[in-house]
């Protein structure tokens, strides 16, 4: 095996496959990028045999072969040559060279041939979305997945295939999230499938923005992300997916609308001193046209105050800081309405117009 390539094309290919390499792996040859040379095309294949990320690049090829390198070392050696334009790499026995500028280092070989391969999935079952899309839909809502193992299905996130709309859908039992975005083309019109949270949240980083289409192909207990250059595949949680949308409280008594960054300012300096209490608490009292946010703590209180347009009752209620803050941080949009249904019923933060997301929080019960 022997090519020529660009140093930050392989780079970023490294990096890429890099993401699919166990923290801790319990089997050796996992610890391995695979490199497969054929024709004028280089391919990079990692896994933890959950995820498995293959991409390529092109190069100039002087002989074919194949070869498996410890992923973390070559990922971070290469990462340090990107100042260059060209890189070699050749395989000398067990050994794999790389030659860059005036300089040389060798790195010792795994053994290739117990590497794992990748799953094969049929496209009978699929769907096509935007790359950007998918990526902000799956960024948008993955911190509301659940961390813990009381609910394992919660782990995951919801890919909720109806019509020409696709869904994810995250919950952890105190916060709710989903976010939409256009199907430009589907095999079915309804179908549901559940991804890890942290092997999804890794794909969102490869996804690029813009429009490109990434297809979406989905068998038993697989799926598969076709990008062009890169194809990744994962095994989905086996299971049924909570019923989000009856979650969602159906009537409100108090709707506020009003601009997000205010809203945010506030409570970012209220939550210096809700930070210093056990439940990071704070208040909003809305009355009138104004919501007033209230917090203490051993080391002071703030009130802070943010104009809204007020339509319903008057209502004190209370939250985590952090959980409003999380679900605020990912909106872009300028203006915002937050509905409650009363101070121990869940509240919902949607966009002033349109349906493309909906967050939801529990509030804190206050005491008398």
């Amino acid at each position: 095996m022997k090519f020529i390539c660009n140093t930050e094309e392989l780079s970023n290919a490294l990096s890429t496959v890099s993401k699919a390499l166990s923290a801790k792996p319990n089997i050796p040859i996992l610890e391995g990028i695979k490199i497969s040379v054929q024709g004028d095309t280089v391919t990079l294949t990692a896994t933890d045999l959950e995820l498995f990320i293959e991409t390529k690049i092109k190069a100039t090829v002087k002989i074919e072969g194949d070869c498996v390198v410890t992923g973390k070392f070559i990922n971070e050696f290469v990462k340090k040559l990107t100042y260059l334009d060209e890189i070699e790499l050749e395989k000398l026995g067990n050994t794999i060279s790389i030659k860059y500028g005036e300089n040389e280092t060798e790195i010792q070989c795994l053994e290739e041939d117990t590497y794992p391969e990748i799953r094969k999935v049929s496209d009978e079952v699929y769907m096509k979305v935007k790359e950007g899309d998918l990526k902000e839909a799956i960024e948008s809502i993955s911190y509301c997945v659940a961390q813990d193992d009381t609910h394992p299905i919660l782990k995951g996130i919801l890919l909720d295939l109806n019509a020409d709309q696709l869904t994810a859908v995250a919950l952890d039992g105190y916060r709710l999230g989903y976010a939409k975005c256009e199907v430009i083309d589907a095999s079915k019109e309804s179908y549901k499938i559940i991804i890890a949270g942290r092997t999804l949240s890794e794909i969102a980083k490869i996804l690029e923005e813009g429009d490109k289409v990434v297809k979406i192909t989905m068998q038993k207990n697989i799926v598969l992300f076709d990008l062009g250059n890169t194809v990744i595949t994962t095994r989905l949680i086996d299971g049924d997916f909570i019923d989000y949308k009856k979650l969602v409280p159906a009537t409100f008594t108090t709707h506020v609308t009003l601009e997000k960054d205010k809203f945010i300012s506030g409570l970012d300096r209220a939550s210096l001193v809700a930070r210093k209490q056990k439940h990071n608490y704070l208040k909003l009292s809305i009355s009138g046209n104004v919501i007033e946010i209230n917090s203490n703590s051993d080391i002071g209180k703030i009130r802070e105050t943010v104009n809204c347009v007020l339509e319903g009752k008057d209502l004190d209620i209370a939250f985590n800081s952090r959980f409003l803050a999380d679900a605020l941080s990912k909106i872009k949009e300028d203006f915002i309405d937050v509905k409650f249904s009363g101070a121990t019923s869940p509240t919902i933060i949607v966009p002033k117009e349109g349906d493309k997301f909906l967050y939801m929080v529990l509030p804190i019960r206050m005491l008398g």
